[in-house]
């Protein structure tokens, strides 16, 4: 018993006390923000019923949730994301009017294996629903521009690249090799796709487009170089789609367009983007289209939405002051 007096349990975050006030500078500027742009702050419930999640996510891993049964035999779930519960809060509703959605507070992922990650993971978030894309795009990515500066990071860039133009092309090579092709984008593995090609006999001119995928990123320049060299209207209609957001949004020139980018979230169907530090390897910010989510609540429904990462943000600009203070003593 005396062990585990002081003890914390490994699933849990542990104790924050040094960037408390750092965080809430951050939640309070964001929740201003947002205010200003008509988003309405959201509390949501803690437990979720498994089957939610399990009638959104078809290829979810159970072992991920924290799950509970409970009186009545359910079985329940710590809330995994945000986007699902506030999706059925807007079903529920009987409205098909624009609705802005913003959010603070934790969501709960079991991770096999740690290696720094942590279960308790501190988000906040918007959810634009029901405007339709390009506008929606460019009016979310414009707000994730401005809220940038908050945080006084520098060297922050924004990567994107296309849900729609990954499934395409999913669809081209088939469906069947999805999971297989998507870990060997992620990890841009051009020696493994080459023997991805050949040992499902993949067409000439198709290989050699799978092939250069891990090397097609970078400004825009590469991107519509691309889209002139493919044939396929789908794949082009989405590329057209990131390049319409980066002439409407002012992006800067070191923001990168990544055709080998994997949706993190089965339900994305267009555009999808992530935010970089120098300073932590995970994303600090994260989001995306997401057209067909409300299908499965009866409604056809648009909506774009994105996460910040609370935890890899305050990592970062803690990693910015060590690296400040051992520079001053060189």
């Amino acid at each position: 018993m005396e062990l585990y007096k002081f003890a914390i349990p490994e699933e849990s975050r542990g104790i924050v006390i040094d960037n408390v006030d750092k965080l809430r500078n951050f939640e309070q500027q964001l929740r201003e923000k947002f205010y200003q742009k008509g988003y309405v702050e959201t509390l949501l419930p803690t437990f979720e019923y498994v089957d939610l999640y399990k009638s959104v996510y078809k290829n979810l891993d159970e072992n991920t949730l924290f799950k509970y049964i409970n009186k009545e035999g359910k079985d329940l779930a710590l809330r995994w994301d945000f986007t699902v519960p506030i999706a059925k809060y807007y079903i529920s509703q009987k409205s098909d009017k624009l609705a802005k959605y913003c959010y603070f507070g934790k969501v709960y992922r079991k991770n096999r294996e740690h290696k720094g990650k942590n279960n308790e993971i501190y988000q906040i978030g918007i959810e634009l629903v029901g405007k339709e894309a390009i506008e929606g795009d460019i009016e979310c990515i414009s707000l994730l521009q401005e809220s940038l500066s908050i945080f006084k990071l520098n060297d922050l860039k924004i990567e994107l690249g296309s849900a729609s133009f990954f499934d395409r092309l999913c669809e081209v090579i088939g469906n069947d090799k999805k999971e297989e092709f998507s870990r060997l984008l992620q990890q841009k593995n051009i020696s493994g796709l080459k023997k991805f090609c050949d040992r499902y006999s993949i067409e000439q001119s198709l290989r050699e487009f799978v092939i250069s995928l891990p090397r097609l990123n970078g400004n825009i320049d590469i991107l519509k170089r691309v889209i002139n060299k493919v044939n396929d209207r789908q794949l082009k209609e989405g590329m057209e789609e990131l390049v319409k957001i980066y002439e409407k949004t002012h992006m800067k020139q070191q923001d990168i367009f990544d055709l080998a980018c994997v949706p993190n979230m089965e339900y994305y169907t267009g555009i999808i983007f992530k935010v970089y530090s120098k300073y932590v390897e995970e994303p600090i910010i994260s989001g995306g289209r997401y057209d067909k989510l409300y299908e499965n609540f009866g409604k056809d429904i648009p909506a774009i939405g994105m996460a910040y990462y609370m935890d890899n943000i305050l990592k970062a600009i803690e990693r910015v002051g060590e690296k400040n203070a051992k520079d001053s003593i060189d």
